[in-house]
Parts: C-alpha cells; sequence; structure tokens
C-alpha cells in the first residue's frame, strides 16, 4: 500500500514540476511585456513547423501565418532557444547598428558548436579582432584584389568548369556548381588542390550544411553527428596545413593562409585554434549562397526568355567593344552588365537562401511597447523584407527590370542578401563577380537546356529536392561566329570612329567596306550635281568626311579650299586615285607614274611635245579634221550609230596612232572595246573574281599593257625605223632617263590613252542630246563655222589654228558642256601629313575628293546652273572661271591634253555643222553614277549635206 503511495507521490511531483516547467516554458520571464507568439512544445518549441519544407519562393509559412497572427515582430522557441522574430524593417535597421551596444552576433546551437563560437577560439567577436578579420578577406577577396587579378582566373575557372561539364550527359547544377566556388576560394585562401587533396572539400561541406538546421542530437545515424564527424576532418587537415606554413616559413604562396600565418606575431588573439575555425568558416561563407542563387536563376531563366535575350545581348556587346577578342573580362566590363547585376539581384532576392540573420540581446531591449529579454535569440527576417508587396511590386514574380527604377536608400533599407550593419559579408562582392562572370562565359560560350529537377522548397533554408539537373555543350556556333562578331564589332567601331589628332569634318563612314559607296553608284538621272554630294553639303557644310570603297575620304566643294590643295601637291597632297584606278594603273611601286618632280616633268613634255599647242597648230589640226570627216562619212553611210560608242573609238584610235603608231585594222587587239570595258570596271570595287567587272578590267588592262611592252621590244629591235611618234621619242630618251623602265613606259603610255578616252567622248554625246533642244545655239555655232569658210581664199584648204581661235562662241559651248556633263565627281588627292581646314583636321593618309563638280554647278557662281547657256561665258571674269572651272583637272596636274581635247571637239563641230545634218533617232537616259553615262546610249543618224 505504501509503495503505491510512493509511486502516486514521485508522479504527482513530476507532474507538477512538468506543469511548472511547461508554464515557466510558455511564459518566460521578461522585465516588461513580451513580444505576442508562442513558444511551442518544451525542448523543441517550434522547431517542426519550421523544418516542414515549403515548396514555394514566397517567406515560408512559419513566418508568414505568424506575421499574419501576431504582427511583424513576435516571439518563438526554435532548437530549445527562445527566440524574437523581426520583420520590421525600421527595427532591424536599428540593430545593425547595436552590435556590440544592444546586440552580438549568434547562431544556432549547431552552428555555435561546429564552428566553436565560443570561449577564446571565437571568431565572431567585434572590435579588433572582428575589424582584423574584415580586413583579411577584403585584402583577398575583395575589390582590389578582384580588378587586379582575381576576374580573369574567376573567368578561367569557370571556362575549365563549364567545359567539363559540357562532357557529361547532365550535372546537378548545385552540386557542381558548389565544388567550382568552394575549390576556387579554397585556393585563394590555403592554395588548395581539389585533385591532390586527401579531403574532398565540397563534400564534407555539403554534409556539413545537411546538419546545420538540425538538432545537436550527436547520436550516430544523424545529420548532426555526420556534421560534427566531418568538421573534424576539416578542421584536422586545415590543422596540418598550417603546422605545415608554420615547419616551412620560406616558402611564399601567396594566399590567405599566409598572411594569417605572418600576422601571429603581432597579432596575440590569432591561435590555433581561432585560426582554424576563422578558416573553416571563411570556406563555409563561400559555400552556399552563390551557388544556390546561380542555380535558382539557371531554373528560372529557362522559363524567361526575354530576361536571357537582354542578357546575351549585353554580354555579347562587351565581346564586341573589346580590342583584344582574346583578352580576359575586366573590372569594367563587370561594372558595364547592369541587367546581368539586375538578374542576380533579383535572384537573390527571391532566393533568401537563409531565412534572416541571428543575433543576441545582450540587454533587455524596448521595441514597440514591448521587451526583448538580455541573452535571447532575436532572428531578423531579411527575407520577409525581401518580399514584402510594400517595397517590391509583386514580389514573387521575377521582374530584373524592377532595379532600374528602385531607390538606392530603399534597396539599403530592404535588400540584405550578405547581411547588413558592421557584418555585412566581406566576400559580397566577390560572390556578385563571381556570378556575373559565370553568366558571361555561359552565355558568350555554352548553351544549356534543363533536363530534369528543379523543385523548390524551403526548410527554411532554400533547397532544390533532388536537384536541378543541367546538360550543357558548347556554343560552338559562337566560338568560331563570335569570335568573328567580337572582331567585327570592334571593327565597325573602329570604322565608325576613326582616329585623328584633331576633329574630324563632320560626316558619315557608312557600312565597313563598302562605306556609303552604295548611294554613290546609284545612279541620278538628272545633270544636276549627284544625290550624294549635293545632300552632304546640304547636311554638313562643304567640307565633309566619308568612305567610297573602303577608302575614308573627305570631300570639298569648298572653292578656296580646294585651290589651296591644288597648289599644295607635294607639300600637304599627293595624287591618288581609287584602289580600283590604282591597282590598274600601276600607281605604287617603281611604275608609278604619278610621281612629283622629274618624273612628273617629263611625262608632262613629253605629251605636250606630241599632243600641245606646236604641235598643233603646225600638223595635228589638219589631221583630226581628216579623221572626223572619215569618220562622219563612214557613220552617215549607216541607218543610226550610237554617238557615245563610235566617237569613242574615233578619239582614241587617233590618240594611239599618234602614241605608238597604232592601225584599227592591223592590231590584234580592238583597243576601243578593250578600254570601254576597263572604264566599266573603273568605279567597281577591286574584286577579282572571274564574273566581276573588275576582273575583266584587270585583263583587259593587261592585254593592253603586254600589246604596249611589245611595242616596245620592237622599237627597241629596229632602232633605225623612224615612226615619229611618241613611243620614238621614249625609246631615245631611255638612255638618259634611268627612270623609264620598260613597266614604267607601259603604264605611261597606257594611262596617257585613258585619259583622251572618257571625256571627249562625253562631251560630243552630251551636245548631241543639248543642242536639238537649243535652236539659237546651234544657229550661232553654223553661222560661225560657215564664216570661217567664207573668210578662206581657199575654200578646200584645211582648218588651221587661226580659225580654231576665231570661233569663240563654239568654244563657249564646249565649255558649257563640260561645265553641266562633269564627267567625274572630282580629282583626288591624298593627304601626306594632317591638314587643318575651317576647324577640323583632315587626318594623314586620307584621300580628299576636290568636288570641282558642285563647284561647276553652284548658284554662286553660275546663275541658273543647270541652264545650259553657252553666252555665259561672255561675260565670265577669267579669274572666277580658273578658280571654279577645273573639267581638265587644276594646279600642277592640269591636263598636257587639255588644248587638244578642246581642239578635237571643236574640229568636230566644225566638220559636222559645215558638211553634214543629222537626226535623233533614239534619245538615251542620261545617269550619274557618278560618272557620266548615257544608260542604252544615244542613236544618231548622219547624212551628208
Amino acid at each position: 500500500m505504501w509503495i503505491t503511495s510512493v509511486v502516486f507521490g514521485v508522479v504527482g511531483l513530476m507532474v507538477i514540476w512538468l506543469g511548472y516547467w511547461i508554464r515557466q516554458w510558455r511564459n518566460p520571464k521578461c522585465n516588461g511585456i513580451l513580444p505576442p507568439g508562442s513558444m511551442g512544445f518544451p525542448l523543441i518549441g517550434e522547431t517542426l513547423p519550421l523544418i516542414i519544407p515549403s515548396y514555394s519562393l514566397d517567406i515560408h509559412p512559419f513566418i508568414k501565418t505568424r506575421i499574419q497572427r501576431y504582427g511583424t515582430i513576435f516571439r518563438t522557441s526554435i532548437a530549445g532557444r527562445p527566440v524574437i522574430i523581426s520583420a520590421d524593417p525600421e527595427f532591424n535597421n536599428f540593430l545593425f547598428q547595436q552590435e556590440g551596444r544592444l546586440v552580438e552576433i549568434w547562431y544556432l546551437d549547431t552552428f555555435s558548436k561546429i564552428f566553436a563560437q565560443e570561449g577564446e577560439s571565437r571568431t565572431s567577436a567585434v572590435g579588433a579582432v572582428h575589424k582584423y578579420v574584415r580586413s583579411l578577406f577584403l585584402n583577398h577577396f575583395g575589390v582590389h584584389s578582384l580588378k587586379e587579378k582575381l576576374i580573369p582566373q574567376l573567368e578561367q575557372v569557370v571556362n575549365k568548369s563549364l567545359t567539363s561539364w559540357s562532357t557529361q550527359h547532365s550535372v546537378d547544377i548545385k552540386r557542381v556548381a558548389s565544388a567550382m566556388f568552394l575549390d576556387f576560394s579554397a585556393k585563394q585562401i590555403l592554395s588548395y588542390d581539389a585533385e591532390t587533396s586527401p579531403l574532398r572539400l565540397s563534400e564534407a561541406y555539403s554534409r556539413i550544411l545537411n546538419g546545420f538546421m538540425s538538432f545537436p542530437v550527436n547520436i550516430p545515424g544523424t545529420a548532426y553527428h555526420q556534421c560534427l564527424k566531418d568538421q573534424k576532418k576539416v578542421v584536422s587537415m586545415l590543422r596540418d596545413m598550417l603546422k605545415e606554413r608554420q615547419n616551412s616559413p620560406e616558402l611564399d604562396r601567396g594566399d590567405l593562409l599566409d598572411q594569417i600565418y605572418k600576422d601571429m606575431e603581432k597579432e596575440k588573439f590569432l591561435s590555433e585554434d581561432f585560426i582554424v575555425l576563422l578558416i573553416f568558416g571563411g570556406l563555409f561563407a563561400t559555400f552556399e549562397s552563390v551557388t544556390a542563387v546561380m542555380t535558382l536563376a539557371l531554373s528560372i531563366l529557362s522559363d524567361h526568355s526575354s530576361v536571357l535575350e537582354e542578357m546575351i545581348t549585353e554580354q555579347e556587346a562587351i565581346l564586341k567593344n573589346r580590342e583584344n577578342p582574346n583578352s580576359s573580362l575586366t573590372w569594367d566590363e563587370y561594372k558595364s552588365m547592369p541587367f546581368t547585376l539586375h538578374v542576380i539581384n533579383e535572384s537573390l532576392r527571391l532566393g533568401n537562401v537563409a531565412p534572416g540573420l541571428l543575433r543576441r540581446a545582450i540587454k533587455d531591449i524596448p521595441v514597440k511597447g514591448f521587451t526583448i529579454p538580455a541573452g535571447w535569440t532575436i532572428m531578423l527576417v531579411t527575407s520577409a523584407q525581401q518580399l514584402s508587396p510594400n517595397t517590391f511590386q509583386n514580389p514573387l514574380e521575377f521582374n530584373p527590370w524592377r532595379w532600374k527604377e528602385l531607390d538606392s536608400e530603399i534597396i539599403s533599407k530592404n535588400f540584405m542578401p550578405f547581411g547588413g550593419g558592421t557584418r555585412q559579408c566581406a566576400g559580397a562582392e566577390y560572390s556578385r563577380v563571381f556570378m556575373a562572370t559565370f553568366f558571361h562565359v555561359l552565355l558568350t560560350k555554352f548553351r544549356w537546356t534543363k533536363i530534369k529537377g528543379g523543385s523548390i522548397y524551403r526548410n527554411p533554408i532554400l533547397g532544390f529536392g533532388k536537384g536541378v539537373h543541367i546538360k550543357f555543350s558548347k556554343n560552338v556556333v559562337f566560338g568560331v561566329v563570335g569570335l568573328l562578331v567580337i572582331w567585327v564589332g570592334n571593327w565597325i567601331r573602329k570604322w565608325r570612329n576613326p582616329k585623328c589628332n584633331g576633329i574630324l569634318p563632320p560626316g558619315s563612314m557608312g557600312f565597313p567596306l563598302i562605306g556609303e559607296t552604295l548611294p554613290l553608284i546609284i545612279p541620278s538621272y538628272s545633270l544636276d550635281i549627284h544625290p550624294f554630294i549635293k545632300t552632304r553639303i546640304q547636311r554638313y557644310g562643304t567640307i565633309f568626311r566619308t568612305s567610297i570603297a573602303g577608302r575614308p575620304v573627305i570631300m570639298s566643294a569648298d572653292p578656296e579650299f580646294n585651290n589651296f590643295i591644288l597648289q599644295q601637291e607635294g607639300k600637304l597632297v599627293e595624287l591618288w586615285y581609287m584602289d580600283t584606278f590604282s591597282k590598274i594603273f600601276a600607281q605604287d611601286g617603281e611604275s608609278r607614274t604619278s610621281a612629283v618632280g622629274t618624273v612628273h616633268k617629263y611625262g608632262r613634255n613629253i605629251f605636250l611635245n606630241h599632243f600641245g599647242t606646236k604641235s598643233l597648230k603646225e600638223k595635228l589640226i589638219p589631221q583630226i579634221e581628216q579623221v572626223v570627216n572619215n569618220a562622219l562619212t563612214s557613220w552617215s553611210t549607216q541607218d543610226s550609230v550610237d554617238i557615245k560608242r563610235v566617237a569613242s573609238a574615233m578619239i582614241l584610235e587617233f590618240s594611239a596612232k599618234l602614241v605608238f603608231s597604232y592601225d584599227a585594222e592591223t592590231s590584234p587587239i580592238n583597243i576601243t572595246e578593250t578600254y570601254s570595258r576597263i572604264i566599266n570596271g573603273f568605279m567597281s570595287f577591286p574584286l577579282n573574281i572571274p564574273g566581276t567587272a573588275y576582273h575583266q578590267c584587270q585583263k583587259d588592262q593587261n592585254k593592253v599593257v603586254s600589246m604596249l611592252k611589245d611595242k616596245l621590244k620592237e622599237r627597241k629591235n629596229a632602232p633605225e625605223l623612224n615612226h615619229g611618234d611618241l613611243l620614238d621619242q621614249i625609246c631615245k630618251d631611255m638612255e638618259k632617263e634611268k627612270f623609264l623602265s620598260e613597266d614604267f613606259i607601259g603604264q605611261l603610255l597606257f594611262g596617257g590613252l585613258f585619259a583622251t578616252f572618257e571625256s571627249v567622248s562625253t562631251v560630243i554625246t552630251l551636245a548631241f542630246l543639248l543642242l536639238p533642244k537649243h535652236h539659237s545655239v546651234l544657229e550661232e555655232m553654223i553661222a560661225e563655222q560657215e564664216a570661217i569658210l567664207k573668210s578662206r581664199e581657199n575654200t578646200s584648204s584645211s582648218l588651221t589654228w587661226d580659225e580654231y581661235k576665231l570661233m569663240p562662241f563654239t568654244l563657249h559651248v564646249i565649255n558649257e558642256i563640260l561645265r553641266l556633263g562633269n564627267v567625274t565627281p572630282g580629282l583626288l588627292r591624298k593627304a601626306i601629313k594632317d591638314i587643318p581646314v575651317k576647324g577640323f583636321t583632315i587626318p594623314a593618309g586620307w584621300t580628299i575628293l576636290l568636288a570641282t563638280s558642285a563647284q561647276q554647278l553652284s548658284p554662286n557662281t553660275f546663275q541658273n546652273p543647270l541652264e545650259f547657256n553657252p553666252w555665259r561665258w561672255k561675260e565670265l571674269d577669267s579669274e572666277i572661271i580658273s578658280k571654279n572651272f577645273m573639267p581638265f583637272g587644276g594646279g600642277m596636274r592640269q591636263c598636257a591634253g587639255a588644248e587638244y581635247s578642246r581642239v578635237f571637239m571643236a574640229t568636230f563641230f566644225h566638220v559636222l555643222l559645215t558638211k553634214y545634218r543629222w537626226t535623233k533617232i533614239k534619245e538615251g537616259t542620261i545617269s550619274r553614277n557618278p560618272v557620266l553615262g548615257f544608260g542604252k546610249g544615244i542613236h544618231i543618224k548622219f547624212s551628208k549635206m
């Protein structure tokens, strides 16, 4: 009986004690009023609801429901600890500033025991110790190290990892990214090498993390027990590595552990235990948050193509802006990827890897009418702030663009993925740079596909169930094309912004390679200045920049500047041609015929000797008259002729006869047809590919030059024969003029013939378009020519020089046609020095196109410039004419055959108007591209009077 009484007595006392203990548990002592809430069950408190997984990115239901029930500050108990949870932004920011005064950093018991956050080895101290630890990590992972060395190393590690992952069917991105990040960080901290180390740090830390949120029950089989075992292994390895440093102080590895070892003598708190646990905690800090956010981002990005597209555009822009496409990522490039950083911030905000930050009250803390007792843990739930609709509209929506508009002060108070106050993580920037570098390499060199997984949960730490499995593959297209894109992007940037020791004239460089060639060669069906030049003069002024056929060009329609440049040959400029002309006419190397000085003087004199005034007076005019008469007689026997084609043949064959005694009937080459094809390829791109106009042009040029060289050899082999032509004189001069090589002579003759070919026949053709529409002009010309015949003593005599000088109105007509015709758009020179002009600079090496065509059609000089009015030349001042009318060039380069061309045209009109009649059968269309052309030709029927 008494035994029963004792049992009931003991049980009763236990019930009383339990009841008292439960009451004490549920109603903790407090010098004031505790915040509302519940302490849950004794010992476990409310831990179970906290670690029950929530399959959403939203705030964990444990916190969310209690905020709704109790407000933003409430009490609970987690893992046997009384805890105040705060989701109040104002109070949280206040506490961040109170470390060492009202609160201190704190962890759950599991963390405290694993990380030894008590006693002498405690690494969470404030003051000098905290300052040292923070400075130590910033020295090795802060902005300076990132700028100086880490970013290229990060890029290399990421590239190597992604390359390795791309060889596998798929990888659990969280697992492999954790290994990548931890191994690299461990290398910086203690020169860790994953391939040679006896301990795989990433696997050990993964198991430590699994036991991190568990109850601290050290029983075999529990996560906590395994966690402690792995912790001891890691700590043991770290301790051994520290001893190695102590035993070999002469070795300098340049890592963080080296610096700590050197500091041990002056910093007394740096005990062996402290150092080991400091490094252990430092490695843990680098392990979880970054890789969890990267995994979350990859999982989310697969469903947000617009975000992905903008990220790719941003990353590719970085590559395009590089001068060296093979260079590594730089700090400046990292700072130039704002959208990628917005994506990282948004992933950090949604990720909320840890539920909050832990502090412990060291004094009673009053807050909003409540009291937080000294010794209580305070969890600052930053996750609730980061998902608050009061700060982030539609907080569960993945929207990186929101970061463009958020105020910096709002961000600093409500976005704390790396902690806040004095405890903000020293590796925050390092983590961001690592993630940005990962995305940079991934998006520019690789593709990925999510194979399986992606189930997100919180318990309350962010997790991914069975993992997110990704298939990576090298972006082979980008590997080849991407580098090309980088190079092209850099090339385009340089193309559009040419270097200049000053300010370039206004204008546009157009598209790479072709520049603005296409608008220039698009035909304009008018005698007006080509629209390419006219519109740019209106837009930019009379001096502007452009690019034609791959060449940077300055175009000038400024009379004053143009006349200045024409006087500066050999000083500021030299004669120049487009690439097509330079290659066809060999205007480079020893055979160059455009040189100044003795060579130019010789070339000019030899042509003047055979085509100048003296030759015209003594013998050429009657010969020209006979050639014209023979040609018109032949044309009159045909139904009609294309006047441009037949006039070209007439003048070219006669000129070739004077140059090297050419005979069209016996020559193996039809020189007219050959030069016609050459002119077709003259303004084309220099693409020497079969089927192109330039390729045909080159072939024909080679034929003509070869023929001229053969003629030269014939003369050298038979010096006794005297042909009396220009080639004879050159042969005689070869002994005394050393520059007269075979190549030089071939190109000199080739170019001389070309000069006589185009302008004269074009002006004659244009006359047949204009004269029938202007009867008064035609009547005055006929009257002038008939007056010459009437004044002759011998009516059958040939035209003379004096008679040529007696046809001023015919010469006015020729000048007017030359002015309107503007056969070529201008004169080309190349700057051999930087040339200042009107506040701008023309860089050395640039081509200058003196747009004489614009001067000849300027209303400032020629009233009603598009009107065909030969009478205007009676009143024009000779100085105005010399500065604004340059149909045969200007300066020292004025064509030696200018007078010969005028005489030929005047003689043609003399014979035509006194002996023949003509009818226009088919009228061609005038076009400029920019050289004057006539479409399908102008067909004329000639008949004798």
